[in-house]
């Protein structure tokens, strides 16, 4: 990595790292999307500190579905330098046939706050849709340096997959600071960004961050998902932390390998007679040594970074439901303060019917229609609250219905796919770890042949 001192005395033409990467092919286009941002100077990169043409190629393969009518690429990572901060930044290319788009194919640049802030404007937009979560803010395997490759290449995965499920979702795919978002220049973004912008139909803002009680009313569909949620979330983490110990033996398993081959090797200069089986046996197990090695490097991609999306993915859909259960409190609370309302106005009727019988003091009979006036006014408004929540709560389990059947769906999805890997990759290396010996076996085989014939 160069060091903070060289890289402030270098200021190096601005251009994208995958026209560095394939000859400059797209050379025009990178002028168009690669511009500075807030004046910043552009640091192209080391191939060292971010991408290769594996990689890029790889990725690129994430989301962009021809056939959809909204599909977002992610790549191209950018260092930017200013003052006392350097930060980077991705290319966004978007493919569009929408009405509400003027264009086909829009591309702009995004830092990582802009997903934030994007989040948090679809959640503040959309609280009972399952927003999909972002990759962490510092690091997605371990204290990764964030400037480095594979950290990068690592968090430009996990932005892709994030515009990915919210562009196929039917909802956030329409939402007007997403169109902000894949659309706007960066001046202009910029701009939108410092506006306080506040959707009138939210009401996340007032409750999300309100301590939830128990309900009095059980929502017996909710009540399971939560359930299921909590037993899933819990197996996953089980499987993620065997499987991590899994890993550690096994590099601890390939220090030992790795002590094995020259033993063998050296075994075979004192032993001329058994020279070529001793250095099979050693070719043999330096094999295995690199194809166990092989299969701890692609740990982090196989499974642990996609179980650790997932988990963050369950931590989502609670977080959904708790601001469900929040709605349905407020629903609840306002009708035990409408039935208090009933009948603190149905005691002050009878009061007043018995002091006009008993012929009361008119003082207090008057005190009495004051308050029975208040009540006539302050019932209805209420009655109107309890009305709007109890439509608001319809709607909002509605539309956390439809979006549990989706991620359920995508949840069989992702956990198939996350195992299927890790299993493949563990038949590599099983198959891998048979064609080493298999080899030196038929090597031995051979040679003993060609001895008891030349006897």
């Amino acid at each position: 990595m160069t060091s903070a001192s060289a890289v402030l005395d270098v200021v190096v033409e601005n251009k994208e790292i995958s026209s560095i990467l394939k000859g400059n092919k797209d050379n025009d286009q990178s002028s168009i999307c690669s511009g500075s941002i807030d004046n910043s100077f552009v640091q192209s990169p080391s191939f060292e500190s971010f991408s290769t043409i594996q990689d890029m190629e790889n990725l690129a393969e994430l989301n962009m579905d021809e056939n959809s009518d909204l599909c977002v690429k992610i790549d191209n990572p950018q260092k930017h330098l200013v003052t006392l901060e350097t930060y980077i930044t991705f290319r966004l290319t978007t493919k569009v046939a929408r009405i509400e788009f003027p264009e086909n194919e829009y591309c702009v640049r995004r830092r990582y706050n802009d997903f934030i802030w994007l989040r948090q404007k679809l959640v503040d937009n959309h609280p009972f849709c399952i927003v999909p979560p972002l990759p962490g803010k510092h690091s997605l395997m371990g204290q990764l340096d964030r400037y480095s490759k594979e950290f990068i290449l690592l968090r430009m995965k996990a932005l892709n997959l994030f515009m990915s499920r919210i562009v196929q979702h039917p909802i956030l795919s329409c939402n007007e600071q997403l169109f902000y978002f894949l659309t706007a220049k960066q001046e202009d973004f910029s701009a939108h960004r410092k506006q306080k912008l506040m959707d009138p139909n939210s009401r996340s803002q007032s409750l999300s961050n309100s301590s939830i009680t128990t309900t009095k009313t059980r929502h017996y569909e909710f009540d399971k998902m939560k359930t299921y949620l909590t037993a899933l979330s819990e197996k996953l983490s089980s499987v993620e932390k065997i499987s991590n110990r899994i890993i550690r033996e096994r590099a601890e398993f390939i220090t030992e390998l790795n002590s094995f081959h020259p033993i063998f090797t050296t075994w075979a200069t004192s032993e001329p007679e058994l020279a070529g089986i001793l250095q099979g046996i050693g070719h043999a197990l330096e094999r295995m040594s690199s194809s166990q090695n092989i299969l701890v490097q692609n740990y982090n991609n196989t499974m642990a970074n996609p179980m650790k999306d997932f988990l963050s993915y369950i931590d989502v859909v609670q977080d959904t439901l708790k601001r469900r259960e929040s709605h349905q409190q407020a629903y609840e609370n306002a009708i035990e303060e409408l039935n208090k309302k009933h009948n603190q106005k149905d005691k002050l009727v009878a009061i007043s019917q018995n002091q006009e019988g008993a012929g009361v003091q008119s003082w207090k009979q008057r005190n009495c229609d004051e308050q029975l006036e208040k009540l006539g006014t302050h019932i209805p408004q209420l009655l109107k609250k309890v009305e709007a929540n109890q439509d608001y709560l319809e709607c909002a389990n509605e539309s956390l219905r439809s979006d549990l059947e989706r991620w359920q769906i995508e949840k069989q999805d992702c956990i198939k796919k996350i195992l299927l890997d890790f299993v493949n990759k563990q038949i590599e290396y099983e198959q891998s770890q048979v064609n080493a010996w298999e080899q030196i076996t038929n090597e031995i085989t051979a040679g003993f042949a060609v001895n008891n014939n030349s006897n």
